[in-house]
């Protein structure tokens, strides 16, 4: 392996999740950030603890239904996958050099900021020059101009919003656009164009692609089936899934107390830390409920 192509295969690492400042994971000898790679894996391992644990049997079979899925097993699959890659969008550069923005400023957050910067470009991760101007857009409005891409359509001319016609790949657009929080099939396609616009280009394809991919490997989903797997045709059938996918994905974030993941971590040690904080999050909602 080259050295780009390794820097390509570890840049996705260090897109930041959530950033915590008081000194909890840090006192713990983990960082001051937890990686956005271990928050999908782990929303997409929340997703199946809440299929196995917490759903009725007819509210999988109403899932699995409105993905028009081959079977409930495929349907648990995929449910899981969509709720690991829902918060991609967030691996965009105007989100990623915001790192801190919405924090008191501070001398700690000033230098977590700087540290972080330092290693991601080391890393490969393609941030904006210092200065330049950076196109925003909201992150789920980038997920669904980009995860069409990255989940098995390939056709060309369908890059700005518009969906592709192809009756094949009708389902990935669905599913795209149900994961927003508003609820199912509400984004305009003039909305996802503009945010198609503030993805970033290549370089961050290629780390948006990196995180499906570790997303599907956690699962045990292949991407490439995807097309095949989710069929829908009622959209505002999916409404209740994109509540389950919100509940995931606030389960999912890091627990600083505990200490955040690091960038180095494996595929393995990833998936581990997130079927345990899966496990334990899912049972405190069970006891609570």
């Amino acid at each position: 392996m080259s050295e780009s192509e390794e820097l390509n295969s570890i840049a996705h690492k260090w897109c930041w999740g959530t950033i915590d400042l008081s000194d909890q994971s840090v006192r713990r000898g983990g960082p001051v950030w937890n990686p956005l790679v271990a928050e999908l894996v782990t929303a997409g391992a929340v997703m199946l603890e809440l299929w196995d644990r917490v759903l009725s049997p007819r509210q999988r079979a109403g899932l699995a239904e409105g993905f028009a899925a081959e079977s409930e097993q495929s349907a648990r699959l995929v449910a899981a996958f969509l709720a690991g890659v829902s918060r991609v969008g967030y691996a965009s550069p105007s989100h990623m050099v915001a790192f801190g923005a919405r924090q008191q400023p501070s001398l700690t957050l000033d230098k977590a900021r700087a540290d972080w910067q330092e290693q991601a470009l080391k890393a490969g991760l393609p941030l904006p020059a210092a200065g330049a101007w950076v196109r925003g857009a909201d992150p789920e409005h980038i997920a669904a101009a980009v995860l069409p891409r990255l989940t098995g359509c390939d056709c060309a001319g369908y890059v700005d919003g518009e969906r592709c016609r192809d009756r094949d790949h009708h389902g990935l657009y669905v599913a795209a656009y149900a994961l927003n929080r508003h609820g199912a099939d509400v984004l305009h396609a003039d909305t996802v164009a503009k945010a198609y616009r503030a993805t970033g280009g290549p370089a961050w394809d290629a780390v948006r692609a990196a995180l499906v991919d570790a997303v599907a490997h956690h699962v045990g989903l292949d991407v490439r089936s995807l097309p095949r797997l989710v069929r829908p045709t009622e959209p505002t059938r999916l409404t209740a899934f994109g509540r389950l996918v919100s509940q995931s994905s606030g389960l999912s974030r890091g627990d600083a107390s505990r200490g955040f993941a690091s960038p180095d971590d494996s595929k393995e040690a990833v998936s581990d830390r997130a079927r345990l904080h899966a496990r334990e999050a899912v049972s405190r909602i069970r006891v609570a409920g």
